[in-house]
């Protein structure tokens, strides 16, 4: 047999395992991902923006959006490839951001140690960390969070090596796709690319006042982002730490820094992302959209965001305090180290790895606690800790931390003003920076405790041992969430196939669906609930649309719609009081113009779970797949079990199929009432295709055979089943089990 090529290598164990374990997360995390729809649909809204972009354009103009063009041009390139724009597809490519960022993280680890059970630790982490990213399928946040992994990892890569070229295009290139994805994540990379410029540069005036530079720039920076709510209590308090956390990086930064960048790395960063940014423009322009309307889209709109939709964060109890400490011990390290204090440096170590510590711990506690909220609640007063140079350190790996320390700063600002999915895609990067600083503080001290008190290899066994078992458990309790998906119910609407939610959820959707199809020629929603567009094919008033249309679109922007909605006598919206009763609660009641119209012009004609499905008010609508269930006046010679209940709905379902049984089941209850043709007596009626009986109804056996739609009338004995009460789920299924419809039961 001939030799094995060379460049034809055999798999290594770690990459084994590691391979191995991306599999079951990537898993995992579908399941979650598919398992999940959330109330407030921004997905629904991100992805019909996408959609009217690449079929009509006038982005800005016409198609309304708060992102930037970059997310929109890589969708349109997408459909051009014949890709459909669809729930499935936009879940697709979001698991994809998801298990791509925690790669990068372990590529980013990999570069410094190659320790499997680290980077086991860090895919894992990493994976559960942003467990938002199943509530944000579509959104531009997976996009940001990867191509700032990717900043992250190529970034130490190229200062490690000292590839300074490569670095300034792959600075300029990112943060150009940034900036044109959200304006205020470019401004935050743009801010940590310049501070860690200024802190190497090789011009010794330039590095001897960049600490001082890059401190009032990291205080002003909050200062003028938060200029609007600078009165409100938590974010005051936002702006003090991270204000104290900048200056004492920029003073840690400092210490370990030398000359390796120049006014040619920033000239090829400049020029990176002006090509960048001419490219996506130019194809956006092209699309219909005005250089004026770029404006206010990209820059002039989003400033007014903070003051239309701010939510509110929970700090630890005295924050600002201790950021002010942080600074100030930061301070004090600086000037013990200055006069040769070699105890600073076994300081810092050592609360390196205690930080550590507690970032896994705290990820380790998933569900139970929210590990992003908790780790950026602590996250930015430690920053300086990793990006202190302990002494005999690789200055190319010092540097390189450094790097991804201020990276972390400038994204942690992301949290503002909406302290949501933002805060694991501005903060995921305290995963790797903590895996890589706590990994060469224990190397550090390794090399220099007695070997009574730190036997290396004991030492190294025993974290391994405790990286291998936080692997395991916290793998464990991401699993544990992906057992919802086998359980439920496909949502078998066009596009969202693969979503599975419980029953009476996929069923609550699947009735307003049909209904929208059936009674609606233009269909809106309070607040905008644009994925029901997508599934039915019903179109919008007009292509401006987003959730929180009352406090983001214009008065002008609001009066089209209303003009359309008057112009279609069959428009419908879909209402969620619920929704507008937790914004009321925030004090981000809906209000305005459109608001007012459709309060005074539209009316519920059916409600399930606070979710309501109105029509012009005078206008009666029959329903499909909203069941009534009545109980029937007993004979006067009735004898026990006889029928005594009727239920009865109108149902549209695939051409000739046979109805075997239809199961009735209600919240709380042990199991369903299964009705077939030993206990429950039918009647079919024709319908139209808006429900209403156009014949008279016929008796029919069990199992009927259904073509168009029709009314069903099933008579049965309601004592021998547990209680059926109004909002009930029914599944209606064939002879094989298999689910051809479901409904409910009106309230």
């Amino acid at each position: 047999m001939s030799e094995t090529p060379a460049k034809i290598r055999r798999l290594q164990p770690d990459t084994m395992v590691l391979t191995l374990a991306s599999i079951a997360l990537v898993a995992a995390a579908a399941m979650v991902m598919f398992s999940t729809f959330m109330f407030y649909d921004d997905e629904g809204y991100v992805l019909l923006s996408l959609r009217n972009f690449a079929e009509h354009g006038g982005l800005y103009r016409d198609v309304y959006t708060q992102y930037g063009p970059f997310p929109f041009v890589s969708y349109y390139a997408l459909q051009l490839l014949g890709v459909p724009l669809t729930h499935t597809i936009g879940r697709i490519i979001t698991i994809g951001a998801w298990a791509g960022t925690a790669w990068l993280s372990v590529a980013l680890v990999g570069q410094v140690t190659r320790s499997l059970a680290l980077r086991l630790a860090v895919l894992v982490a990493v994976f559960v960390y942003l467990w938002v990213m199943a509530s944000e399928p579509s959104h531009p946040g997976g996009l940001i969070v990867f191509l700032t992994a990717l900043l992250a990892w190529l970034g130490y890569r190229w200062i490690e090596r000292g590839a300074w070229t490569q670095w300034g295009i792959l600075v300029g290139v990112v943060t150009a796709a940034l900036l044109l994805t959200k304006i205020n994540v470019g401004i935050f990379a743009a801010f940590s690319a310049i501070a860690w410029w200024l802190l190497h540069h090789r011009s010794e005036t330039l590095r001897r006042w960049a600490p001082v530079l890059v401190g009032i720039a990291g205080v002003a920076l909050p200062l003028g982002l938060m200029r609007s709510l600078l009165g409100t209590p938590w974010v005051r308090d936002f702006a003090i730490v991270f204000g104290c956390s900048a200056v004492a990086l920029a003073v840690a930064t400092s210490r370990g820094a030398t000359g390796r960048v120049n006014w040619r790395t920033l000239g090829i960063g400049l020029a990176a992302a002006l090509v960048t940014a001419a490219v996506v423009l130019a194809i956006v322009i092209l699309r219909g959209t005005s250089p004026t309307d770029l404006l206010e889209g990209i820059l002039l709109g989003p400033i007014k965001h903070p003051v239309s939709f701010s939510l509110n964060f929970v700090w630890p109890p005295g924050i600002g305090a201790i950021a002010v400490v942080s600074a100030v011990l930061c301070g004090a390290a600086w000037w013990l180290k200055r006069r040769g204090v070699a105890a600073v440096d076994v300081a810092v170590a050592t609360l390196r790895l205690i930080a550590a510590v507690v970032l896994a711990v705290n990820i380790a506690r998933y569900p139970a606690v929210r590990p992003d909220y908790l780790a950026f609640g602590c996250a930015l007063p430690c920053l300086w800790l990793f990006a202190w140079p302990l002494a005999g350190e690789d200055p190319a790996k010092v540097h390189a931390r450094a790097w991804l320390a201020l990276l972390l700063l400038g994204q942690s600002l992301h949290v503002f003003p909406v302290p949501g999915s933002q805060i694991a895609w501005g903060t995921v990067l305290v995963i790797p920076l903590a895996a890589l600083g706590a990994w060469e503080a224990a190397t550090w001290l390794a090399r220099r405790a007695p070997a009574k008190w730190f036997a290396a290899p004991r030492t190294a066994f025993v974290a391994s041992v405790g990286l291998v078992v936080f692997s395991g458990a916290t793998s464990w309790s991401f699993a544990q969430i992906a057992t919802r998906y086998p359980g439920g119910q496909s949502l078998g609407l066009p596009g969202a196939e693969a979503i599975r939610l419980p029953d009476n959820s996929a069923a609550l959707f699947r009735v307003l669906a049909h209904n929208a199809v059936a009674h609606a020629d233009v269909l809106f929603s309070l607040p905008g609930t644009f994925s029901f567009n997508i599934w039915t094919g019903v179109p919008t008033p007009t292509h401006a649309n987003v959730t929180h249309w009352f406090s983001l679109l214009d008065a002008t922007q609001q009066q089209a719609i209303i003009r359309e909605l008057e112009a279609h006598p069959r428009a419908c919206v879909i209402a969620q009081p619920g929704h507008v009763k937790f914004l009321a609660d925030r004090n981000l009641a809906p209000k305005g113009i459109l608001y007012d119209y459709i309060t005074q012009n539209f009316a519920p004609a059916f409600a399930f779970d606070d979710v309501e499905l109105r029509v012009r008010r005078g206008r009666k609508i029959a329903p499909f797949l909203v069941a009534e269930l009545l109980t029937l006046a007993p004979a006067a010679d009735a004898k026990p079990g006889t029928e005594s209940t009727l239920l009865r709905f109108s149902l549209l379902v695939p051409p000739r199929a046979a109805i075997a049984s239809i199961e009735i089941s209600t919240l709380g209850s042990k199991g369903p009432a299964a009705l077939n043709a030993s206990n429950a007596r039918l009647e079919l009626s024709s319908a139209n295709t808006r429900g209403e009986p156009i014949a008279a109804a016929h008796a029919a056996h069990w199992p009927p055979a259904i073509s168009g739609p029709v009314i069903l009338s099933v008579y049965f004995e309601r004592e021998r089943f547990g209680p059926i009460v109004g909002g009930a789920t029914i599944v209606v299924r064939d002879a094989d089990g298999h689910e051809v419809a479901l409904a409910r039961v009106a309230p």
